[in-house]
């Protein structure tokens, strides 16, 4: 914490990102102000200097940890997961409702009791939007990846595995105005509405084939366009995790133009 006054409220035990945003934008709706000001203000009540700054202090909190195998989940995708390990059990009863979990993946599925070098370091935080124990003692979740993580410190208790994490953002922003023709485009921009084109152009060839299901015809966010596909494709899981950390929108795009192509070949 850097704000060197006593802060006026305590930020609860596992904070919520979320629960965060919520209670800004109360706030800005109960004393008619900006988001921004809300935020701000928010921030300074919990002693930090800024909305950034506190968001990046949840977000290096400790995390519980599931385990996952033979799985790589994606952000901005919703998996149905069956929770057997007590462990992992044991860490889907520690998190409250909208608190996030990190979602790792083991490299090898036969490991039942992995220790911190059996598992990536960098995984999917998510939230659970539905959970249920099952009679055995087993549980069913279903969580929605948000945002990539990795793992700067493991902690492995004889509860649940946990760890500290830390955002692992893409290096830019996909220019979307460069889909314009009409636009002039740097080197830039014209990489980016290329393969943005290919792929789109791939996936329909793929889709249209009946080679693979894919409801969501539209996606806003080329740079979420990864994720999305290859879900749907038979890939490696350790090309799946490198998909995961790669953090260029635009090489993202490459690899899974690759996929598609090896695909189409086959």
């Amino acid at each position: 914490m850097s704000a060197s006054k006593e802060p006026r409220k305590r930020l609860p035990q596992n904070p919520s990102e979320e629960n965060l945003r919520k209670q800004s934008k109360r706030l800005a709706k109960e004393e008619g102000l900006q988001l921004a000001a809300a935020q701000r203000r928010l921030a300074t009540e919990y002693g930090y200097r800024n909305w950034a700054e506190m968001i990046r202090a949840v977000a290096s909190e400790f995390v519980p940890v599931i385990p996952l195998r033979g799985l790589v989940a994606f952000p901005h995708e919703v998996y149905p997961i069956y929770v057997g390990r007590q462990k992992s059990v044991n860490a889907i009863d520690a998190v409250a409702a909208g608190s996030p979990i990190l979602l790792l993946a083991q490299r090898y599925a036969t490991v039942a009791d992995p220790s911190p070098t059996d598992m990536y370091e960098v995984g999917t935080l998510a939230v659970i939007v539905e959970r249920d124990r099952l009679s055995d003692g087993t549980a069913k979740i279903i969580v929605e990846g948000r945002r990539r993580a990795r793992v700067t410190r493991f902690v492995f208790d004889q509860t649940f595995y946990k760890a500290e994490v830390e955002e692992v953002a893409d290096t830019e922003r996909l220019n979307m105005q460069a889909l314009d023709v009409g636009l002039p485009s740097s080197d830039q921009a014209k990489r980016e509405r290329a393969v943005i084109r290919s792929v789109q152009s791939a996936l329909f060839s793929y889709v249209y084939r009946g080679r693979m299901p894919f409801p969501r015809t539209e996606i806003e966010d080329p740079a979420v366009l990864p994720y999305v596909v290859a879900r749907h494709l038979k890939i490696d899981l350790a090309d799946q995790q490198a998909l995961l950390e790669c953090v260029s929108p635009v090489e993202r795009l490459e690899k899974i133009l690759g996929y598609l192509e090896a695909a189409k070949a086959n």
